[in-house]
């Protein structure tokens, strides 16, 4: 029996037939070659599985291809892994491996009460402090506090004024001021 061997880093012009080439130049039987490409686009995606004929095959060929130039790239095979069943869990589990050395929690429900677990936050300012990451501002005229002859507070610029309508407004307008007042026109 074959074995499924995973070829990467690879020219993203490399074709199917180039790549089953290079295995059968170094007198490697090879059964089928898939090159992996985006299901959107269809563009090669950088790497291929290649199935050989025997084990043997398989092993000849990590120790002939690997590192060898092909279109100007270093091929990367080795033997692939099996895919996990559809619906098991991926190595990691949810969100990516655990981090700075604290695992989560296996089993059961998260956090307290059954609900998501409560991060409390990166240890820094307290929270009522605000973080400013560019340069340091200047400080306001009349920075102690409230500035009690405009009745603003330290910080907010004056607003502009509001731009005003050049429409007409309907009281303005003749036209469809058509009421009769009840008074009678005398000539």
């Amino acid at each position: 029996m074959g074995t499924r061997l995973f070829v990467g880093n690879l020219s993203y012009n490399v074709t199917e037939l180039e790549l089953k080439e290079a295995f059968t130049s170094e007198g490697i039987e090879v059964r089928s070659v898939r090159l992996a490409c985006e299901r959107e686009t269809g563009r090669p995606r950088g790497f291929a599985f290649v199935e050989t004929a025997t084990d043997d095959g398989a092993k000849q060929s990590i120790e002939k291809l690997g590192g060898r130039l092909v279109q100007g790239r270093a091929l990367i095979v080795e033997e692939a892994q099996a895919r996990p069943a559809p619906g098991a869990p991926r190595p990691g589990g949810p969100g990516g491996p655990p981090r700075f050395g604290n695992p989560r929690p296996q089993g059961g429900p998260p956090g307290p009460g059954g609900g998501a677990p409560h991060f409390s936050g990166p240890a820094g300012p307290s929270p009522g402090s605000q973080r400013n990451f560019g340069p340091p501002r200047p400080p306001a005229p009349g920075a102690a506090g409230h500035d009690h002859a405009n009745g603003k507070a330290d910080g907010r610029r004056d607003r502009p004024e509001k731009k005003r309508s050049t429409r007409p407004k309907p009281e303005e307008r003749e036209r469809g001021n058509w009421r009769w007042k009840g008074v009678l026109d005398e000539d």
